[in-house]
């Protein structure tokens, strides 16, 4: 998998903490729910049964006749435009069909009737011989009577019976259908109300049909009053005072008018200003969907505000009850849908981050694999600089180690292409020594000859020894085991053994015990090697020193001898075939591999070795530095 899918499924698995946070809510919420639920249908249950003990202990009181719906405003023109909202009451008798809007208007009484009486018969000359609309009024004072008589489209006078009954004011609407007949009583407090269209049959015994209203069993021929049953303010307060708070409670007629309303419910709820987000997370988390007919649970979108409706009917009436969440619950839940709001977004912003990262890191690998597809160039060259090298992250530490790697390669190639021509340089002078040997000794018969032949012959087995010597020491730093040893006694005990072929050999050596991890075979060749080197450039009266010291947590080992110095810079005499020696001086043969060999015995004991010249006394100094395993003091002068 690539890595930036890897990375990719990552920060989707960071996606668990809102998950885990998601379910843990919803369970809470739940249990919220439940225990509001029943809650809720116990007080709607008690708040039914009281009702019904209220109504059975008031005969006053009832709730099965007419409901008064609220108009703000009104314009008495026969329209029914301000009407749109009032359920009507609807009358039939067989094809006749009267339906009535009945609403309060601040103080004032306000009917709105229409008829499907198409019979447009009317006599202009006595008004009182046409048909005619009748309202029954029970107020205060007592019975009303009122008839409103089919003419011409505009304002009517009513017929009254009683003469104190309230002032109104009516509008006359034939239309294509019938007639509609728009009817406000003035400030009148009403308890019973009627009404009945009729036709005028008979003018000499003055005989009416009635077609329809609210008419008795009689063969239809008196008006039957009903109660207004919504506007009883004993009744009113009693269940505004009996409503728990934080709830409503409604009462509705089979037509869905209400009756009576106590509004409880908590008002000008602070609006929080992430409502606009959490509106729809909360809904679509918890499943609350307003619009659906059969979800008992809402949420109020003007202040955030959870609720439950519960209703029951009996009787042709419903009781409803509104209860909204706890304002406590509602703001730990809003605190806790902020809380994941905001660990969602920074899930996403992680997984955005990540994919943005990973498309980085795999583009920079990439380029990386580029480079080193292209190291070696048409020339045969080889181009080291690797990209990212100077990033302070892993892919920079790769890029690094990819450049030191290749540095290595490129000096150890040109080695090998300098090796031929070295070793060429080196055997090509004994190779001539014995050609020109041989070839005078067969012309001569030259003892001399012959013994310059052997000497030609002795270097070159010297050269194959010298290489195959450097070949067998790779080997043996891989297979060599490392132990802890004390360094000052091992340069003790091998100084003493050089004084006999170096008499001007001094020592300066640490009596402390100084611990090093190696092997001690490997310290005493590559100290071979160094004093064999020093030897071969001190005078007679020169001398070479052996120090060894604690520095700290290292150890110390220096090499000093005199009489020599190094060249000038730009040539590294720890690098193999390289040889400072006089070009003069043949009675021995060097490759230069002698330093390459200790500068290999100290990368094996994670030592550093450096050279340098001295000035006073002259001289060159070789300073290899331990690591110290462990230091212990001993009195002992070794």
């Amino acid at each position: 998998m690539k890595l930036k899918f890897q990375l990719l499924l990552l920060a989707l698995l960071s996606l668990l903490f809102p998950i885990t946070g998601w379910l843990a809510l919803k369970s809470v919420d739940k249990e919220f729910r439940l225990t509001i639920e029943q809650a809720s249908q116990n007080t709607l249950a008690s708040l039914q049964a009281s009702i019904k003990q209220i109504l059975k202990s008031n005969s006053d009181i009832e709730l099965d006749g007419l409901v008064l719906g609220e108009l703000i405003e009104i314009e008495i023109d026969g329209y029914d435009n301000e009407w749109a909202g009032i359920t009507a009451y609807e009358y039939i008798n067989f094809n006749h069909k009267l339906t009535v809007k009945i609403a309060t208007i601040q103080n004032d009484l306000a009917l709105f009737v229409t008829s499907n009486d198409k019979n447009i018969s009317i006599n202009p000359t006595d008004v009182f011989e046409n048909d005619y609309v009748m309202v029954g009024i029970v107020n205060n004072r007592g019975l009303h009577q009122y008839k409103y008589f089919r003419q011409a489209e505009g304002g009517v006078q009513s017929e009254r019976i009683s003469k104190d009954g309230p002032n109104n004011q009516a509008y006359w609407h034939e239309t294509a259908g019938g007639y509609t007949l728009e009817i406000l009583f003035e400030n009148d407090a009403s308890h019973y109300l009627g009404f009945a269209n009729l036709n005028y049959i008979n003018k000499e015994a003055a005989i009416s049909k009635t077609l329809a209203g609210t008419l008795t069993d009689d063969k239809h021929k008196s008006l039957k009053l009903l109660p207004i049953v919504s506007n009883n303010k004993k009744l009113a307060q009693i269940i505004l005072d009996i409503t728990p708070e934080n709830n409503k409670f409604t009462i509705r007629d089979k037509e869905n008018r209400v009756i009576y309303q106590s509004d409880k419910l908590p008002k000008n709820q602070e609006i929080s200003p992430w409502q606009w987000i959490i509106t729809p997370i909360y809904q679509w988390l918890f499943g609350i969907d307003n619009n659906a007919a059969d979800n008992k649970w809402f949420y109020r979108q003007v202040d955030g505000m959870a609720g439950i409706k519960h209703s029951i009917e009996s009787d042709d009436i419903r009781y409803e009850l509104v209860s909204m969440m706890p304002q406590g619950q509602q703001s730990m839940i809003q605190t806790l849908l902020k809380a994941g709001v905001m660990m969602i977004a920074v899930v996403l912003l992680l997984m955005l981050a990540y994919l943005g990262y990973s498309l980085l890191l795999a583009w920079r690998i990439k380029k990386l694999n580029r480079a080193l597809q292209s190291v070696l160039d048409d020339s045969g060259s080889m181009n080291i600089q690797m990209p990212s090298h100077q990033a302070g992250d892993e892919i920079g530490e790769l890029s690094r180690g990819i450049e030191s790697m290749l540095k290595e390669m490129r000096e150890y190639t040109q080695y090998l292409k300098d090796l031929g021509s070295r070793l060429s340089h080196e055997m090509k002078t004994p190779l001539a020594i014995v050609q020109s040997s041989l070839d005078n000794l067969e012309m001569e018969n030259d003892p001399d000859f012959l013994k310059r032949a052997q000497g030609g012959t002795k270097r070159l087995r010297f050269i194959l020894n010298q290489l195959s010597e450097l070949s067998q020491l790779k080997y043996t730093l891989e297979q060599t085991p490392k132990e802890n040893f004390d360094l000052s006694e091992l340069i003790q005990q091998l100084a003493k053994s050089y004084q006999s072929f170096i008499p001007n050999l001094k020592t300066k050596i640490d009596p402390n015990c100084l611990v090093i991890n190696g092997s001690k075979d490997l310290i005493a060749q590559m100290m071979d090697k160094l004093l064999d080197n020093a030897k071969d450039y001190i005078a007679e009266d020169g001398y070479i020193q052996i120090l060894v010291k604690a520095d700290g947590n290292k150890v110390q080992l220096q090499i000093f001898n005199t009489d020599s110095q190094l060249p000038e810079k730009g040539l590294n005499i720890f690098d193999s075939l390289v040889s400072i020696r006089k070009k003069q001086d043949k009675q021995t043969t060097h490759l230069g591999l002698g330093l390459y060999l200790v500068q290999l015995i100290c990368r094996y004991h994670n030592a550093s070795i450096t050279a340098e010249n001295n000035k006073n006394p002259k001289g060159v100094v070789f300073n290899i530095e331990f690591k110290q395993i462990a230091s212990i003091l001993n009195n002992t002068t070794k």
